[in-house]
């Protein structure tokens, strides 16, 4: 925790890994939950409001939603050099897209006018961001992030220990 604030300081891996855990808890689907993980921790490392990423957990189809308007800007992207413009109204959304396009491991550029988002992908040459060590996280967005992630654990019990990851092995030691 750092003083007299409720952030917590967390790694940048251990974030992602918690964010995408949590959308599968909340019931995204693998590769957008992966997605959604990387985005998070990119949204919050360009000081993002957290507000939006609450919104979008608590209503999964709106991560899915995005995931696929990212996948039509890449498809878009691969076949033009040109910028290419998207239309959010909403924006809570327009700053998870944003913050989800800047996040890809190609070098982009996004440009927001209003509602309009305007990306320009160059997905022959890798990102130049920077990724930081550390991210704060608020006390409050950590804890629904570790409640949505706990929906994907097994539960503890003597079945889950006899048939988990490793049972019946025998040790030859």
């Amino acid at each position: 925790m750092v003083a007299g604030d409720e952030r917590m300081s967390r790694s940048w891996t251990e974030v992602q890994a918690l964010a995408t855990r949590a959308a599968a808890g909340a019931g995204v689907p693998s590769a957008q939950s992966l997605a959604f993980g990387a985005m998070l921790a990119r949204h919050l490392a360009d000081g993002g409001a957290e507000a939006p990423l609450q919104s979008a957990l608590d209503a999964p189809e709106r991560i899915v939603a995005l995931a696929q308007r990212v996948e039509e800007v890449i498809e878009a992207a691969s076949v033009s050099p040109r910028p290419i413009k998207t239309v959010e109204p909403d924006a809570a959304q327009r700053a998870l897209l944003v913050s989800w396009l800047v996040g890809l491991p190609c070098r982009t550029a996004v440009d927001v006018s209003g509602e309009t988002v305007l990306a320009a992908l160059d997905l022959s040459a890798p990102s130049t961001r920077a990724r930081t060590e550390r991210l704060l996280v608020s006390a409050d967005l950590d804890a629904d992030l570790g409640a949505l992630a706990a929906r994907t654990y097994v539960a503890d019990s003597e079945a889950s220990r006899t048939m988990g990851a490793g049972a019946n092995l025998m040790d030859t030691d």
